[in-house]
């Protein structure tokens, strides 16, 4: 979701620009060079590649829940794949700039809000753990003058998820795509705690923002968020009513009780305090949940109207 909406900004640049992946994803331009492996087994495909600048890394495994079932494959995708890059980028001639993204849940459950990087990390999941143990690779291998580098913590992403996706991400286009289909939507509990939704295009434009804040950057993770907390039953209500305005046919929410196997994580509070990457970069959210919500199904909206 986010390394293909990432692709078609920086197509825009004048960059010989590589993209890696186990399989290719989506051929955004011919001018991308795909290569295609696994991180955790690059074999030689990696010394076959030129030096880069610039690297940004959103490769992994996404899930929670995977990552529960099996932690091992977790931590060799998540950080042992990472790794392996890294110890690669460490080669170069040149010292390249390495953006990894990380997740705001790598903090844990926090009492006090906004979330923002003087809390302590207390990961509670198995995938919190992997992503946090990756950005540690990251920002030990600046501290030891081998690569530049910053971590960026997302908060909740939405827009142009695709079927398919991990379960547990992307939740607001997999309500919209259900509903638009007039599917009942489900909300564990009573779904009063709060999220920080952030509209993809704003994602992208703080990814993009990192190398060129080069200096106040570096080392460093931040986290970015829209700065407001809404209800998740408020959000998956804005949802469906988008999804009904476009369809014409408005699906039915309703309030179930949550799964015994539901992770911890999923009853947090999280309203995030992106003014760190502000002071150090310029960055700011343009879109609100309403505006980033429209602009993300807006080929929907208009095709009714």
């Amino acid at each position: 979701m986010i390394g293909t909406a990432l692709l078609r900004r920086v197509k825009q640049e004048p960059w010989a620009t590589y993209a890696q992946g186990r399989t290719i994803i989506d051929k955004v331009s011919p001018d991308i060079n795909w290569v295609n492996f696994d991180l955790c087994n690059p074999g030689d495909a990696l010394a076959k590649l030129p030096e880069f600048d610039m690297v940004f890394h959103l490769a992994g495994q996404t899930s929670t829940y995977a990552a529960r079932d099996n932690p091992k494959f977790d931590l060799m995708t998540n950080a042992v794949g990472f790794l392996n890059l890294l110890i690669h980028l460490k080669q170069q001639t040149q010292r390249p700039f390495v953006v990894f993204v990380g997740t705001v849940t790598q903090v844990g459950i926090t009492e006090k809000l906004p979330v923002n990087e003087n809390h302590c990390d207390h990961p509670v999941t198995f995938y919190d753990i992997s992503k946090l143990t990756a950005e540690l690779y990251l920002k030990q291998f600046v501290s030891e003058g081998w690569l530049d580098g910053c971590s960026l913590r997302l908060a909740n992403v939405y827009g142009y998820s695709q079927e398919g996706q991990s379960v547990d991400r992307g939740i607001l286009d997999k309500v919209f795509r259900a509903a638009m289909k007039g599917e009942d939507i489900t909300i564990f509990g009573d779904g009063n705690y709060l999220r920080d939704y952030v509209f993809i295009e704003d994602v992208v434009s703080a990814i993009m923002l990192a190398p060129t804040a080069r200096e106040r950057v570096n080392g460093r993770h931040f986290c970015l968020g829209s700065g407001r907390g809404i209800a998740l039953k408020d959000a998956f209500c804005k949802v469906v009513d988008l999804a009904a305005d476009a369809s014409g046919t408005r699906a039915k929410i309703i309030h179930v009780d949550p799964p015994v196997n539901l992770t911890a994580i999923e009853f947090r509070n999280a309203i995030i305090d992106a003014s760190a990457y502000r002071d150090a970069t310029g960055w700011r959210p343009i879109y609100d949940l309403d505006a980033g919500l429209r602009a993300a199904y807006q080929c929907h909206l208009t095709s009714r109207h």
